[in-house]
């Protein structure tokens, strides 16, 4: 007397189905969990530089501050040197350093001091537009600083978190 099972009661069915299966679903958890991204990766990627685009805030231990919402824009206008807000909120006042350097040890590094104007700050200089530079900008009392990256030949320079 030979009964047969169900299909569905043999274990060999559910491990060629269920598994495959299962791998799929897990799959897609996966991928909707690294491309959706979590409230405390939105504060590290604020914090992180990439070469060419951001800034960083201020320095690494301490606590946002005002400027790590708006931007600055960088630009030459003959042979001056002009940081204008992005933000009418940008706070103003004081002077700001602005230093170049170049990943070429025989090119010196450059620092202007730009002072308050009508639309923002202005400093005497010109730069070698035929290379990159690395851009810091900070006010004089370090409260906060800008990173970025002035390609070649570019006239301008746009600094946002």
């Amino acid at each position: 007397m030979t009964q047969t099972r169900s299909t569905w009661r043999e274990p060999m069915v559910w491990m060629l189905i269920g598994l495959p299966l299962a791998s799929v679903v897990i799959g897609f958890a996966l991928l909707f969990a690294a491309v959706r991204p979590g409230p405390e990766d939105m504060e590290t990627v604020g914090r992180v530089t990439q070469v060419g685009k951001l800034l960083v805030s201020a320095q690494d231990r301490e606590p946002a501050t005002q400027v790590d919402t708006m931007g600055l824009l960088l630009r030459l206008k003959g042979d001056m040197v002009e940081a204008v807000p992005m933000d009418g909120d940008f706070p103003r006042g004081g002077k700001l350093r602005l230093t170049l350097s170049s990943n070429n040890p025989a090119i010196q590094t450059r620092v202007f001091h730009l002072s308050p104007s009508e639309l923002g700050w202005r400093g005497v200089g010109s730069m070698d537009g035929g290379h990159d530079w690395v851009v810091e900008l900070q006010p004089d009392n370090a409260s906060w600083s800008l990173h970025g990256r002035w390609t070649a030949q570019a006239r301008s320079l746009r600094l946002t978190p």
